[in-house]
């Protein structure tokens, strides 16, 4: 879906000729079991969540788990160096 980009979700199973893509039917799963599953899948407790302008209001609450949790991950795994060279190739990102 980050290669092909389509304006909806449901266009990826879309049998219409001029937006037609067969990689998504091929998989195996329906269109309306993705997106039930879609629907259903969280990463953290919505009872949780602080609302917008509240303090301790967080942006990435859904995903903050998955987050904090990847960035542990990262920091276990590679750990910066003294010498660090950054050129103008890697600044955009």
């Amino acid at each position: 879906m980050s290669v092909l980009c389509k304006s909806s979700l449901r266009d990826y199973w879309s049998l219409r000729l001029i937006i037609h893509t067969p990689y998504a039917a091929s998989l195996g799963m329906s269109r309306d079991r993705f997106l039930a599953l879609l629907t259903m899948f969280h990463l953290n407790n919505n009872d949780a969540k602080v609302a917008t302008g509240q303090p301790g209001y967080d942006p990435l609450f859904k995903i903050r788990l998955v987050i904090d949790t990847l960035v542990t991950k990262f920091h276990d795994a590679y750990t910066l160096e003294e010498q660090l060279t950054i050129n103008e190739a890697i600044c955009p990102f």
